[in-house]
């Protein structure tokens, strides 16, 4: 005791006045043995900004003391914050595959009934973490291996805890924008987004930057992604908020906007202005400008709610040549945007069916108008048909 006694009252000295309280804590509920008080303690230490200093000291020296004592989970947590922004891969590397000894260690000392939980889940978590080290050091096929083992091992798993899947997807979704995989690092980083609660503050507090990142890299997958042609779960999720606000982001937000309403205006000015400064979009122009035509096409079948468009119809509003229009549905065909026929006779596309989709404000409003004015021309047919049929229902 007194060797931690010793410990804590240096690292007391050498933080930011405002934790001195947590330091008193800890030494106190160590002494005590109240282990769930004293790790609650420990998560607003590590939680604090101002603890970025000290945390990896606290953990080497004080958190591995009592390990065992602990929720496993959190001790990796623990870990995880005191190695975020740590630049020495190699070294983080170690922690982590020293702390998965400890764990491997200690669930061999136990008795098969002695009613203690194993460390399985938190070994997950480490292997999880270990594949996003190699991929920080560029090892990618290392990292998928890991990624693919842990894939297979938790599909065979009745249920795992949250903090392990939000960690898996994403690593594997860091894995994807490393490939430049736009489409999957779309999916798999909303998968992620899924197992994140955006309302806690507490979060929010130790990840907002990488939130303003995730969202920035996101919007970029969505309008890169060849797969990707409607943007309604992302510009509906709180993870935009994080860039709308932002006025040096904010014009990806109206970009993707912009694709989705068919608004070329806005899209040929933000083109002009912003897309030489991305390299990526910049490399990409030409098909963003076969997105968005593709985007208006869904957009006019879903506004103007009929089933035939004319190839002069479609060729206005996507500012093509009626020569291209052809082409263009053909192309949305084969994506599976959308099922029908061409006519080349008479110039006319007949539309059978339209990929489902998640839907803005606006346009949520228009169906609102078109289903009232479609419950009025009922109302209409059903009264005409009372008036001039009366006679045959009598």
């Amino acid at each position: 005791m007194h060797e931690i006694d010793t410990i804590l009252s240096t690292l007391r000295l050498e933080a930011d006045p405002s934790l001195s309280p947590l330091f008193l804590q800890f030494e106190e509920l160590y002494e005590r043995k109240l282990w769930h008080q004293l790790t609650q303690s420990l998560i607003l230490f590590f939680q604090d900004p101002k603890s970025v200093p000290l945390r990896l000291r606290v953990y080497d020296t004080f958190v591995t003391k009592f390990l065992d004592k602990i929720n496993q989970l959190d001790v990796v947590e623990f870990l995880l914050l005191s190695l975020k922004n740590h630049n020495d891969y190699s070294e983080s590397l170690h922690y982590l595959k020293d702390l998965e000894k400890s764990f491997d260690s200690i669930d061999s000392k136990k008795k098969r009934n002695d009613g203690l939980k194993n460390h399985n889940d938190s070994l997950l978590l480490i292997k999880i973490e270990i594949a996003r080290i190699y991929l920080y050091q560029n090892d990618l096929v290392q990292s998928r291996d890991i990624l693919d083992d842990l894939e297979n091992t938790l599909d065979s798993k009745d249920t795992v805890p949250l903090r392990v899947t939000s960690a898996f997807y994403n690593v594997n979704s860091e894995y994807y924008r490393i490939k430049k995989d736009f489409n999957s690092f779309y999916y798999t980083s909303l998968l992620y987004l899924s197992t994140l609660d955006l309302t806690n503050d507490d979060v929010i507090m130790v990840y907002k930057d990488d939130f303003k990142e995730l969202a920035y890299n996101l919007s970029i997958a969505a309008l890169l992604g060849d797969k990707i042609y409607n943007f309604g779960e992302l510009l509906n999720h709180q993870i935009t908020t994080f860039i709308s606000g932002n006025s040096e982001y904010q014009w990806l937000i109206q970009l993707l906007n912009a694709l989705t309403l068919g608004d070329f205006k806005t899209f040929d000015s933000l083109i002009s202005v912003q897309i030489p400064k991305i390299q990526i979009l910049s490399e990409h122009e030409s098909f963003l400008r076969q997105k968005i035509c593709l985007m208006t096409l869904i957009e006019i079948v879903f506004e103007k709610n009929i089933r035939n468009l004319s190839f002069d119809d479609i060729a206005t509003s996507t500012h093509l040549s009626k020569d291209n229009v052809e082409h263009l549905v053909m192309k949305a065909i084969s994506l599976g945007l959308l099922k029908g026929s061409i006519d080349q006779v008479n110039e006319l596309v007949s539309i059978t069916w339209v990929q489902p989709r998640i839907i803005n404000s606006d346009q949520i409003s228009k169906m609102k108008d078109r289903l009232v004015e479609w419950d009025e021309q009922v109302s209409k047919l059903g009264e005409k048909i009372e008036n001039h049929g009366r006679s045959i229902w009598v």
